[in-house]
């Protein structure tokens, strides 16, 4: 009788009567015509990831049915396949209205997986862009690995480039980071074209050839921020290399003008092949790794026999120039180590030096200055004036600056082929350094530090602070950013700010709370609020500190305590501080926080002169010996 009534049903176009309620409400014919939805799209299908619905469990359920029961179960699908939405909806409701709680507890676990949409696929390419913009590094890393639409998304090079912009050569102001500057980047950079206009001589004290013009391709500083700067020290094995000697006042002219032009170069029609940026972000993130991490390679470079007294290199020439009390000038591959060239002619021992792709300006204990080709290793001439020895040197594309242990500065005015005297110090200027607006910055053995206006060549403002010979000091270059002058803040609330956005993933994380721990609270505060322009000053003295001032103001924003003996070498960019110390140590600081990150041991002697790059930090040091200290990558 069942049977027979099941039979009349389908005859009449009715499906079984499963339930009474649902039997009044199916239709007896359905419509196909539907707007297909987003599970059921042709062209989302291959798209989007795969359900997890077992339709093999499915089928292999069905074939242990019955015939009819498979072919009842079959129409209801097929008559909710076929119905239009609004018939859906009331198939469902009568369907729950009947379902047990074994029921409804499938459907909860089934549907729940069922929901999850792949919206990237389906929205305008430039929407999910937008989308993915608001990750980090981390978070794209992981996005990449979803599927191959979301790769390329995610492998997107405007948003790589985004986040190389938001973190190398700063810190990031969402998570507190920054990663070293672009080798290739600052190579660029470098490559300016030589200053070939004329010029005119400087004036000889003796009055021969002062008024011949001479064309003096004269290129910028390569690096203003590492050249290193002469030291002193108070222990009598010291002094008897800073005896103060005399000389004459008069300078040569330059012999000719070719020697000074760097070696011709070729261009090629060659394209280069440009980088992805998620590639240049991922080694850039591997060098910031190993700086946290202090992992670096070393190499020593063995060659003078007297202590090295300055050093400076150039990533783009791929050389180190170092000089000693050795009276020598050596010349060094950066990569190799090996040694290129020496340069003799100074008689008394080298104290600082500074090139740039065309020369090298040297200042020794001799009481001159000498201009060199380091190309071809000639000296194209000779400046004297100083009544001591140089213990300073710093050029620029006008001007160059060079103090004295007869207590001034000269400025020598290439453009206008004239010498002039800065006085004010009394005692040794162990540094000069040209800085922007016109002026200079000065470092003495009387404890103090002074900003010059090369305008009025007058003193504008004196810095006082230390109670130790100033052995450097350094200005900021323009356009340097930092947080110096900001209201301070503790690093828990830096770490609050950041909301967990690290592109160094988990390894930022667990340095950081390392970090934290190791100092006390009242020395861990940073100033990580807001970026500012203003200009520093930093300063190393024999008292043992590192100080950053604030250059408009005069005021000492910092103090960096950690090194037992004095401070002679100085070197930072804008992640990091780097100092050498009469303790014959190399301590790195973080630039923000002012936290010493690590201590570099190795030197037998004092660390005289430091230099520092993007991946290194170039060490000299009273043994002789000079070290790099490589964090790149290998």
């Amino acid at each position: 009788m069942k049977v027979k009534e099941k039979q009349d049903d389908m005859e009449d176009g009715q499906p079984p009567s499963i339930h009474g309620f649902l039997s009044r409400h199916i239709p007896p014919q359905v419509s196909t015509t539907r707007k297909l939805c987003y599970r059921h799209r042709p062209d989302l299908i291959k798209k989007r990831m795969p359900d997890s619905f077992d339709f093999n469990l499915v089928q292999k359920q069905m074939e242990e049915l019955g015939t009819n029961d498979r072919a009842a179960i079959t129409h209801i699908w097929s008559l909710f396949s076929a119905a239009p939405a609004d018939q859906r909806m009331l198939i469902l409701k009568g369907l729950l209205s009947t379902c047990c709680m074994p029921q409804l507890s499938f459907l909860h676990d089934e549907i729940k997986p069922l929901l999850r949409i792949d919206f990237v696929s389906i929205l305008p390419q430039e929407i999910s862009l937008q989308i993915f913009s608001y990750m980090d590094a981390k978070s794209l890393c992981n996005a990449a690995q979803v599927s191959r639409s979301w790769s390329f998304l995610a492998d997107d090079d405007t948003l790589w480039h985004r986040m190389c912009e938001q973190h190398i050569d700063k810190k990031c102001t969402k998570c507190g980071w920054g990663l070293p500057l672009l080798d290739k980047k600052r190579q660029t950079t470098r490559k300016r074209s030589f200053n070939t206009t004329q010029t005119h001589l400087l004036p000889s004290a003796s009055g021969s050839s002062t008024d011949s013009p001479l064309r003096t391709p004269c290129g910028p500083t390569t690096y203003h921020d590492n050249s290193s700067l002469p030291t002193n020290d108070d222990t009598a094995s010291n002094n008897s290399k800073r005896i103060k000697v005399g000389s004459s006042s008069s300078f040569d002219s330059f012999d000719n003008d070719s020697s000074l032009k760097p070696p011709p170069t070729t261009t090629s029609g060659v394209i280069l092949r440009r980088r992805p940026w998620k590639e240049v972000y991922s080694e850039r993130l591997m060098v910031e790794r190993n700086w946290r991490n202090n992992k670096y390679n070393i190499r020593i470079l063995s060659g003078h026999t007297d202590g090295v007294m300055c050093v400076q290199f150039c990533d783009s020439s791929n050389v180190v120039m170092t000089g000693s009390y050795d009276k020598t000038i050596r010349i060094w591959n950066l990569e190799t180590g090996a040694l290129i060239r020496v340069l003799k002619g100074h008689t008394r021992c080298v104290r600082a030096l500074q090139f740039d792709e065309a020369k090298l300006v040297t200042g020794a204990m001799d009481n001159t200055l000498k201009i060199w080709n380091w190309h071809t290793g000639e000296c194209i001439r000779t400046l004297e004036g100083h009544t001591g020895g140089v213990l300073s040197v710093d050029f620029d594309c006008h001007l160059m600056a060079s103090g004295s242990v007869d207590q001034t500065i000269r400025v020598w005015n290439f453009s206008k082929g004239e010498c002039y005297t800065l006085t004010g110090h009394t005692e040794w200027v162990n540094s000069v350094r040209l800085c922007q607006q016109n002026r200079l910055v000065s470092g003495s053995d009387d404890s103090t530090v002074r900003l010059w206006d090369l305008q009025t060549r007058t003193c504008i403002r004196e810095f006082k602070g230390h109670v130790g010979q100033v052995q450097i000091a350094i200005p900021s270059p323009k356009n340097f950013t930092h947080r110096l002058l900001d209201k301070e803040i503790t690093i828990d609330t830096m770490q609050r700010r950041s909301n967990g956005f690290r592109p160094g993933c988990e390894t930022a994380s667990t340095t950081s709370n390392s970090s934290r721990k190791a100092v006390d609270d009242k020395s861990a505060t940073a100033t990580q609020a807001i970026l500012s322009d203003a200009p520093l000053i930093m300063t190393g003295s024999l008292d043992n500190t590192v100080k950053q001032w604030d250059l408009n103001s005069g005021e000492c924003v910092r103090t960096l305590f950690g090194h037992v003996e004095g401070v002679w070498g100085l070197a930072y960019d804008t992640l990091r501080v780097v100092s050498g110390s009469h303790d014959k140590t190399i301590r790195v600081w973080d630039m923000d926080s002012g936290r010493c990150m690590h201590a570099l041991e190795g030197h037998n002697g004092p660390v005289t002169a430091i230099a520092l790059g993007d991946t290194k930090i170039i060490s000299a040091s009273d043994d002789g010996d000079v070290r790099i200290w490589d964090y790149g990558v290998h």
